[in-house]
């Protein structure tokens, strides 16, 4: 069955250029397969097989002349059974094929689902940053104005010298990189953190934002996670107790030190982490490293991107045993009924840690009281207190009507804005992406799509496949 690794062809196209746009999908993204000389079904047509020599010198030919970079070694023709082109992922992204001489962007494709799609701009700049991950580390940082005081102070407080140059900070021509920018007290980026009532996106409880030197960040992170993170005591005998937190620490400190250690940080988008109830949500910018997969890193391993702020981090002793963080994570889960989950697509990878004392038939999961001190909405803490102290002593068949209709529209008003967030990170989300962010169904998806068309907060140029998403931000 056609999928995202496999295309069945039945013949090579009158116009050659479709059947190099599909080897050039798979070549920029996971690889794949194309079988020529069968039907949709995948079952060979006989009267084709006399093609195979002729198909065979073509293809070989195209291996060698037809793409750029360099493809020698990323395909491979196998007529053993069927005619097979089967394609490498390759690590010099973006590739494309030639027409005409020189980079041509229309000839540059990207896989998505079942299908190619013609990458766009911000993807092709950012395949071509992700392909020298780590040479951005080593760019020359646009802010020199740099200073390191956090990271001194947290050096300085263990014991050890921070070393700008040992630490590979500074350049030959003594300027400050990228890696030093991101550790400076000035790095631009932010962390998101966000925690909901109940188990969807329609009810702030809290919301932050923390900035700094993503040591700080981290620090910052892990301090409040772990206010979130409640503790649940078992009377286990006289004078005995047992105390289990919502989510294993050292899982939950793991999860959010990779985002730090192996997010892309050629993107612009944020790390987020969003608690609810029944589960915690942690988002890092971009996909996995080139040429790694999940079962790789589960397996212990390494990835190659940010290595200068891997070691930085590993120094001031935030990663306990470096490339074991995912098996610690299964580890500590290991005999509870919701493992933990990896979504991974071309945009970002999502990691999500259920509630280990979370019962599915409370009517509330009761919210830590925090500090809201960036929270935007000022109605939601009052509404909360109306709402608990109302249903107090109130006939429960009443309101469950009148409840239910609020929530759903609350439900469906917050996860509308949340849509119009992340296409603003990222216009080339797909429905499905959205689905499984929003942990609802694609048909809910397109439903909400429907209504922001209609009320002209977005819209799509291009079809579903190629298109992207334009949003009017205008009130």
């Amino acid at each position: 069955m056609e999928g995202k690794n496999l295309e069945y062809k039945i013949d090579i196209p009158k116009k050659q250029n479709q059947l190099k746009a599909e080897i050039v999908s798979f070549l920029n993204s996971d690889g794949g397969t194309i079988i020529l000389g069968v039907d949709d079904n995948g079952n060979v047509i006989a009267a084709y097989r006399e093609k195979y020599k002729e198909w065979e010198a073509l293809i070989s030919n195209w291996i060698f002349n037809a793409f750029y970079p360099s493809v020698i070694d990323l395909i491979d023709l196998d007529v053993s059974n069927d005619f097979r082109i089967i394609v490498k992922s390759g690590k010099e992204k973006p590739y494309f094929y030639k027409d005409g001489e020189g980079f041509n962007s229309s000839g540059v494709y990207i896989r998505v689902g079942s299908s190619k799609r013609r990458a766009g701009f911000e993807e092709i700049k950012r395949m071509i940053l992700a392909s020298k991950a780590h040479e951005f580390e080593n760019l020359r940082s646009v802010n020199q104005a740099l200073t390191f005081g956090y990271i001194m102070e947290k050096f300085k407080s263990q014991n050890k010298t921070f070393d700008l140059r040992g630490s590979s900070l500074i350049k030959s021509d003594g300027k400050y990189n990228n890696a030093a920018l991101l550790l400076s007290d000035e790095n631009p980026t932010i962390t998101k953190f966000a925690v909901f009532q109940g188990t969807s996106v329609s009810v702030f409880l809290d919301k932050k934002e923390f900035k700094g030197s993503i040591m700080k960040q981290l620090d910052d992170v892990r301090e409040y996670a772990n206010i979130i993170n409640r503790k649940k005591v078992v009377i286990s005998g006289e004078l005995q107790h047992d105390v289990y937190r919502d989510y294993p620490e050292r899982a939950l400190r793991e999860a959010i030190c990779n985002c730090y250690c192996h997010r892309d940080w050629t993107l612009s988008g944020d790390i987020k982490i969003e608690f609810y109830d029944d589960r915690v949500r942690i988002f890092s910018p971009g996909s996995l490293p080139n040429g790694l997969t999940f079962e790789n890193i589960r397996e212990g391993a390494t990835a190659k991107r940010n290595q200068i702020i891997v070691d930085a981090l590993d120094k001031a002793e935030y990663i306990e045993n470096y490339a074991s963080g995912i098996r610690r994570i299964f580890e500590d889960y290991q005999g509870f009924a919701k493992q933990p989950e990896f979504y991974i697509s071309e945009n970002v990878v999502i990691v999500t840690l259920y509630n280990m004392n979370y019962q599915e038939n409370d009517t509330k999961n009761e919210p830590v009281k925090v500090e809201n001190n960036t929270l935007n909405d000022e109605d939601v803490g009052k509404d909360v207190g109306k709402d608990v102290g109302k249903d107090v002593g109130k006939d429960v068949g009443k309101d469950v009507g009148k409840d239910v209709g609020k929530d759903v529209g609350k439900n469906v008003d917050g996860r509308l804005n949340e849509i119009i967030r992340i296409m603003i990170d990222n216009q080339y989300i797909t429905i499905a992406e959205l689905s499984k962010i929003l942990n609802v169904t694609t048909r809910t998806i397109e439903r909400d799509i429907d209504k922001l068309k209609k009320a002209g907060k977005i819209y799509r140029e291009g079809s579903l496949t190629a298109g992207h998403w334009h949003i009017n931000q205008k009130e």
